[in-house]
């Protein structure tokens, strides 16, 4: 299945693909202060593909933080954020706010509260390359 998610003015957004059906999502809620101040809830399918687009590139804000080693992308007019990219190895990888989808499906299950304040930068690359989907083109 292919799902479809934006930002709120439709400057930037994703096309995730996925052959889990939606109640079998694993659904994150990050409990870093900048995933709780936007009220993020993250997913990914190692075994799906994802491609973030710009319909106004110049929208498009990559925000880097803490270890520095993923882009978290917002739209710069509205603020909102649709996920997170980051290379290692050579390949890149990312995650979606499943609040970005359009429509949000109904049957998600609960979030499970995550943090990951105590991985270094080698750790946290190993996790996003074994947890995080493949990215195909696009920004």
């Amino acid at each position: 299945m292919r799902y479809a998610g934006r930002c709120h003015c439709g400057a930037i957004g994703f096309s995730y693909e996925t052959h889990l059906p939606p109640r079998e999502w694993q659904i994150r809620a990050c409990q870093c202060a900048f995933c709780r101040a936007h009220g993020v809830l993250t997913t990914s399918d190692p075994a799906g593909s994802l491609t973030f687009h710009a319909n106004d590139p110049e929208q498009l804000s990559r925000y880097r933080f803490a270890l520095r080693i993923a882009d978290f992308l917002l739209c710069r007019t509205c603020g909102v954020y649709v996920g997170a990219s980051t290379t290692a190895a050579n390949h890149r990888y990312g995650i979606i706010n499943v609040n970005a989808l359009e429509p949000r499906p109904a049957e998600l299950p609960q979030p499970q509260q995550v943090s990951y304040a105590t991985e270094n930068a080698s750790e946290r690359i190993e996790r996003r390359k074994e947890r995080w989907t493949p990215l195909g083109g696009g920004i």
